[in-house]
């Protein structure tokens, strides 16, 4: 596993998120212990809840971790192809849940992790799915050493590390993309059935997990990018290819977000209009039911809601452009300068300890675990 360092290592160390998701103001180092912590329950398969009771994780941690599948370009070209081969693996046809009654969308100000307990309450845990914004080149993104954005919420939260530390999907996700230097990333996206969600934001623990579908897949890079039209093109077809898996693993009930629109830099109103135009057009306008998309950021929430609630999608422009936070240019360029210098500080501070044999010992000390 060797590390090739692209052109986007500077806004690739951890995942990408509209803003810090955290509700109390943990410290870097408390956010490490809570993952380690998150670490230790994985591998030894349960915790013990805050009314003294045994939470048992390992059945649903191997279920997990087994069932996992990896999603390249050509698996997702063809969107029937792929739910007639996935029915067809699993015997499920009748397990097709009818969306053409009613479908709700929801813009809520809130973290990912909430929108997800709250909609596993109100429906069948089953048909729940969650899209994680994923680092495209470090499992969990930066969850290990404390960074905070949406996809280290999620690590830190729950079971969804083990599945995607595993040496084929590591290979075939995690350093593939190590191997491109443009920013796009592959159209490849993990699947990870199950995952089990058993403490919050903060890093409590919950006294009853709950499970969900998590689809692992980075947005495009467009901080490195620079091209608008590539930027779009790259993006619908990523958003397009992500719910066409939601849709064929039987997840009508979704939790989306504002994908890329942190430190990769895409522009919320394009993606929330991508988002909207898929979702209302013929390939899924009859696919999903529910729909909330948790947007922890005041101004990407009002850019959501305006795009969402407008009457016409390709009217919201005008309305939404004037508070879009992205023409600020000046901010994002003093916001990557930094994550650069902290990336050439944390570069030299951790020269000796490569990241790859950190990711392989966990994996490692887990299976062993398990025998």
């Amino acid at each position: 596993m060797n590390e090739e360092i692209s052109n986007a290592a500077a806004t690739d160390e951890q995942s990408d998120s509209e803003d810090v998701l955290s509700l109390r103001n943990l410290s870097r180092t408390e956010r490490a212990a809570i993952a380690d912590d998150t670490l230790n329950k994985l591998r030894v398969g349960w915790y013990q809840s805050c009314e003294g009771s045994r939470i048992d994780l390992a059945e649903d941690i191997t279920f997990s971790v087994q069932h996992t599948v990896l999603y390249t370009e050509d698996d997702l070209q063809n969107r029937k192809k792929l739910i007639s081969s996935i029915d067809q693996q699993a015997n499920q046809s009748s397990l097709v849940t009818d969306t053409t009654s009613y479908r709700r969308i929801e813009i809520r100000y809130c973290t990912t992790l909430q929108a997800a307990q709250s909609l596993t309450t109100e429906m069948d845990e089953n048909s729940v799915g969650v899209l994680n914004f994923a680092s495209a080149k470090n499992p969990g993104g930066g969850f290990l050493k404390g960074s905070s954005a949406q996809e280290e919420s999620i690590a830190r939260s729950s079971s969804l590390y083990s599945t995607v530390i595993q040496p084929r999907i590591f290979n075939e996700f995690y350093d593939y993309n190590r191997r491109g230097r443009s920013g796009i990333y592959s159209h490849r996206i993990i699947y990870s059935p199950r995952v089990t969600i058993f403490k919050d934001d903060n890093g409590d623990i919950l006294s009853s997990p709950y499970h969900v579908g998590m689809v692992t897949v980075p947005a495009p890079n467009a901080s490195v990018i620079r091209q608008p039209e590539l930027i779009r093109s790259t993006m619908v077809e990523r958003v397009r290819r992500l719910l066409c898996v939601f849709e064929a693993n039987k997840h009508d009930c979704l939790v989306l977000g504002a994908f890329g629109c942190g430190v990769f830099r895409n522009d919320p109103f394009d993606v929330a209009t991508i988002f909207r135009q898929l979702l209302e057009s013929e390939e899924f306008k009859d696919s999903f039911k529910r729909i909330i998309f948790a947007v922890f950021n005041q101004d990407m929430y009002q850019i959501f809601k305006q795009v969402f609630t407008d009457s016409d999608s390709s009217h919201a422009e005008n309305k939404t452009r004037g508070i879009n936070l992205h023409n600020n240019q000046e901010h994002f360029a003093e916001r990557n300068q930094r994550h650069k210098r902290k990336n050439k500080d944390r570069q030299r501070r951790t020269e000796s300890n490569n990241a790859d044999e950190i990711y392989e010992k966990i994996y490692n000390d887990y299976k062993n675990s398990q025998r």
